[in-house]
């Protein structure tokens, strides 16, 4: 009989949660869902089913995939339509497959290109008779090939942000594509001053230069774009025969693509080393596959307070979906964290190596390729296996059977789950709080780490969590580096963790602060798990955890609803209107007003506001709007005080420049007389080479003068106090502006700053005063000057909001500056005049970003204590 019979119709449940006693016995099905499942589900049912983007929170080890493969089925056999399941990477999309498969749920394998789909496969999609199970990159590019979706469920949303943003990102790195980084920086030149165009396009850029990021707005550089696009077009040209270079220009030329024309409302972010454009949220609203879905649910083991997964999936309104108040907390594995940092005499590097041995295998997670790189010189013990994320990019079996091997991977602080005797070790080198050029901006030259903090805390949390996947696992996290050390060191970070993860690294802290020898007992102990951990060590993590409480930081909420202007602001930007792009961005930015610590990044909204409004102005020719862009440039000045980053970018085209401030007029007036004594080019050479070598030694006697002589050199009144406790310079701009600096150039690099180093340094200010009889002028700060970036928890607590600390390396950079200034400076002693000499130099202070405040803002980046 040639008549094919229809199939029975697929069996139908009131709610997600009945469904699932109705799925298809595999024989390995789960036995019952747990009780955080059937919560969320239940939620889910009666309150959100309707809602347009709704995330969902699990933590790690309590059924995410689960309870989101069983919406997604639940929703397709109601008629709802396709339905896509969304993964990080395809290895995550073949374990999803796996795991529905043997809970019975319909799914269908559709990663990798569309060419290699299965025919049979994709059909059973399209005719929604099976959940699409696919990665990031399906959805998030510029030609879609999956068929529209009406329901998308994100797995691991709280990582989307790297994902989503690819898309939307031209990244130019100069190693790869040196010409087309210097076209680039060649379009963009006339919003660059002469010294920092200077700087980029040395081949061997001076301390301080590689890492430093300029942000321009686009939108103030209009008339520069038909350039820019010329140079980024070449990239659909790149021909080179390594796969580094040839898959760095496809994803560059996509992603080009993919804003070419809105280039105005994108940002350029430019360093030495790598530039990058792309707009401050993804323009999602773009994507058909993704807007037009009925429903977005995005599931996370961290949903956060702060609006981050709305900047990161440019949505204005995510609802949320938690467990109930009154439900019980989950509980992780155990983690006995280690910080070979602290552990004394010791070589952190060698010691982490020997953990890593004790333990037998580790997974290394680094935050970028070339920590990546140094991971693997630097810990994996001699003759290991090491596997890299092309080993394990669609299976994680061979890692997990092998011994004696560690995998090393960039980035990929999520979608690792070694669970059980997979792997007992996880090993963090290197601070997670950077992964971008837009996030290495906000974080340093703009102060606003804040907008990033909640990504940076998940990051760590999935990092040390990825061999603790259910409540009985148990692995040893080696905290490896200096930065992440610090970071977790401070009580800020620690207490808006759980209660679980506060007490694990406050006890890993302890545990750490002595002898190697006690510390090897301890993680033996540890790895024993025998009743000698139980009676000692869980005691002590018991009563730990009896006194934390979880924090929300202070600033979440107002944060979260300023991302819903800022998602809007960049529609509207998209779309040329600017003046609701300003509109928006002014709202965003007085949702943090009362807010200090979100000072920088209010300061960046509001500048984007000015940019905005500018924009408009000069579109439409109207002088209202100019003063309105003027006004709004001014807040964001006096907000990002510090910080200076803003000032080469002002005024707007066509409008007046500032006055001076007192400290600059100060300055110019004390160098307009040292110009004329300095003497001949010859001796000015002199002068310059006899403070570098003073700033190349270690010890006191040579380094403290030479400090001294660069704060002359620089405009200030800088002098050495005399008497006990005193400070070893100090540079004082008359009374509108001080710095004094500590020098600890002979610490070594491996010890923490501790007590006593950072009490002296929060007390310099006050003697300053008191020998010049003058209060402390508010713009004022007292920095230490070392190579260590390890701070006590006891020195961290007892810094002054004044206190700072820059390493060596930043005062030569600011000593080179000085330098390339003076040679300015030394032709100016022509002009008799002093007064018209005092505006030349006032001039040449700007150009050279060398004004006190300039000077202030690159010895303040870092309080002590922080990263």
């Amino acid at each position: 009989m040639a008549i094919k019979k229809s199939s029975a119709p697929e069996r139908r449940a009131e709610s997600p949660e009945k469904l699932f006693p109705l799925l298809r016995r595999t024989g390995h099905n789960s036995d019952t869902l747990w009780p955080q499942q059937v919560d969320l589900l239940r939620e889910y049912a009666t309150k959100r089913v309707n809602a347009r983007d709704l995330a969902i929170e699990l933590p790690t080890g309590t059924g995410k995939t689960l309870t989101g493969l069983l919406l997604a089925d639940w929703g397709r056999r109601e008629g709802k339509g396709r339905t896509v399941f969304v993964c990080p990477t395809v290895q995550l999309v073949r374990q999803v497959v796996a795991a529905a498969e043997r809970e019975g749920i319909p799914v269908v394998d559709l990663s990798g290109p569309s060419k290699n789909w299965d025919p049979a496969s994709r059909l059973a999609y399209e005719r929604a008779r099976a959940t699409a199970v696919v990665a990031y990159s399906a959805i998030f590019n510029i030609a879609p090939k999956l068929t529209t979706a009406d329901l998308l469920v994100f797995d691991d949303a709280h990582a989307g942000e790297q994902y989503v943003s690819k898309a939307y990102t031209v990244s130019v790195p100069r190693g790869l594509h040196s010409s087309i980084y210097a076209d680039v920086l060649d379009a963009i030149a006339p919003m660059l001053s002469t010294e920092r165009h200077h700087q980029l396009t040395q081949n061997s850029p001076g301390a301080g230069t590689h890492e430093l990021v300029d942000a321009i707005s686009l939108a103030q550089a209009d008339t520069l774009l038909p350039a820019l696009s010329r140079a980024l077009e070449r990239f659909s040209t790149v021909e080179a025969a390594d796969k580094p270079t040839r898959d760095s220009a496809r994803d560059a030329h996509f992603a080009y693509a993919a804003i070419a024309g809105h280039l105005a409302a994108c940002t350029m972010y430019v360093s030495w080393s790598k530039i990058e454009i792309r707009p401050a949220t993804p323009p999602t609203f773009e994507n058909a596959l993704f807007a037009s879905a009925t429903q977005r649910i995005y599931l996370s083991a961290t949903l956060g307070t702060s609006g981050e997964l709305e900047r990161a999936f440019g949505r204005p309104v995510i609802r949320r979906l938690a467990r109930p108040d009154d439900a019980p907390a989950p509980t992780s594995g155990r983690r006995f964290l280690i910080f070979p940092h602290l552990v004394p005499d010791v070589d952190p590097d060698e010691f982490t190596k020997e953990l890593i041995e004790r333990v037998g295998k580790s997974i290394i997670i680094a935050p970028s390729n070339p920590a990546a790189d140094a991971a693997e010189e630097r810990l994996v013990p001699d003759g290991w296996q090491i596997y890299d994320k092309d080993d394990v990019e669609d299976s994680l079996d061979e890692f997990a059977e092998a011994t004696n091997a560690v995998v090393v991977l960039a980035n990929r602080y999520d979608g690792i789950d070694l669970p059980g005797d997979a792997c007992r070790s996880v090993t963090i080198f290197g601070y997670p709080g950077v992964t971008n050029l837009q996030e290495r901006f906000l974080a340093s030259r703009a102060r606003a780490a804040i907008v990033s903090a909640e990504r940076v805390r998940s990051r760590l949390v999935q990092g040390i969590g990825r061999c603790t996947r259910g409540p009985r696992d148990f692995a040893l996290v080696i905290i490896s580096d200096q930065e992440t050390t610090t970071y977790l060191s401070r009580t800020e970070v620690t207490d808006t963790l759980s209660e679980d993860l506060q007490s694990e690294i406050t006890f890993g802290i302890e545990q750490s602060e002595q002898s190697a020898d006690g510390v090897r007992e301890n993680v033996d102990m540890f790895l024993a798990q025998g009743e000698e951990w139980f009676d000692d060590a869980e005691d002590e993590l018991t009563q730990l955890r009896q006194y934390a409480t979880q924090i929300v930081p202070a600033a979440a909420q107002a944060l979260a609803a300023a991302a819903k202007y800022e998602v809007e602001a960049q529609e509207a930007a998209w779309n040329g209107d600017w003046i609701v792009a300003a509109e928006k961005l002014n709202l965003a930015a007085m949702e943090l007003g009362q807010h200090q610590n979100a000072r920088g990044y209010r300061a960046v909204l509001l500048f984007r506001a000015a940019v905005a409004m500018d924009k408009a102005a000069r579109d439409t020719g109207d002088e209202g709007r100019g003063n309105a862009a003027d006004g709004l440039a001014q807040q964001a000045l006096e907000a990002a005080k510090p910080a200076t980053w803003m000032s080469s970018l002002l005024p707007f085209e066509g409008r007046e420049v500032s006055e001076p401030s007192p400290q600059l007029v100060s300055a110019a007036r004390r160098l307009s007389v040292y110009v004329g004594k300095v003497g001949s080019a010859q001796k000015m050479r002199a002068t310059f080479q006899t403070m570098f070598d003073g700033l190349s030694q270690i010890g006191h006697k040579q380094y403290e003068p030479a400090l001294t002589d660069l704060g002359k050199l620089l405009g200030a009144d800088a002098f050495k106090p005399s008497g006990d406790s005193r400070t070893d310079s100090a540079w004082c701009w008359d009374d509108y502006q001080w710095i004094t600096l500590e020098a600890k150039s002979e610490h070594n690099t491996d010890g923490p700053i501790g007590t006593h180093d950072t009490q002296q340094v929060n007390g310099h200010l006050k003697l300053v005063a008191e020998d010049r009889k003058s209060p402390i002028p508010p713009i004022s700060a007292a920095a230490m000057i070392s190579p260590r970036t390890i701070v006590k928890r006891e020195a961290i607590v007892i810094a002054a909001d004044t206190s700072w600390r820059v390493t060596p390396a930043d005062i030569l950079a600011l000593a080179n500056q000085t330098e390339r200034l003076w040679e300015g400076l030394h032709v100016l002693k022509n002009i008799s005049s002093a007064s018209d000499r005092e505006q030349s130099i006032i001039s040449l202070l700007r150009e050279h970003h060398l004004r006190p405040e300039d000077i202030m803002d690159l010895l303040t980046t870092t309080r002590i204590g922080e990263v």
